[in-house]
């Protein structure tokens, strides 16, 4: 058994480098890529509560690494039912990471997403596509790594 020392001067002259780690969360890289981006922005400017944006990153993230965003895809979910926002009060619709409020999810399908609350264990249904959880034909979501600076 050859010494630390020994080790990392046979190391180096092999010119080993370690692989980059890159977590992608089973997504394709460009959306993997948001997430992580997402996890490093600053609240908008324009929102009030800059702890409510913390918790709905927090909520984002949480869908992501625990798998629950590549299996929404896999079902037919889009990245705005997930993680999108409605921009025009007309049709106000939210995606699942702003839905969240802190609830952990615990059952996702085509069609909706069910949640507790951890406070008194409630369960709540997010429907995807349903009112104030969906799209519009005529509106686009804006991803929440996409809000205004």
């Amino acid at each position: 058994m050859g010494r630390w020392r020994d080790v990392a001067a046979a190391a180096q002259q092999q010119d080993v480098r370690p692989l980059p780690v890159v977590e992608n969360f089973g997504l394709p890289d460009d959306l993997a890529g948001a997430l992580r981006r997402l996890e490093t922005l600053a609240p908008p400017r324009q929102l009030e509560n800059a702890h409510s944006w913390r918790s709905v990153v927090a909520d984002a993230m949480t869908i992501a690494r625990d798998q629950w965003a590549a299996n929404a895809m896999a079902l037919g979910w889009t990245a705005g039912d997930l993680f999108g926002v409605g921009p025009r009060d007309d049709w106000e619709f939210q995606g699942l990471a702003i839905w969240l409020d802190g609830r952990r999810l615990v059952m996702l399908d085509q069609a909706r997403a069910i949640a507790v609350n951890a406070a008194d264990g409630r369960a709540a249904t997010f429907i995807r596509g349903g009112t104030r959880h969906g799209s519009h034909p005529t509106v686009s979501p804006v991803m929440l790594w996409d809000f205004g600076r």
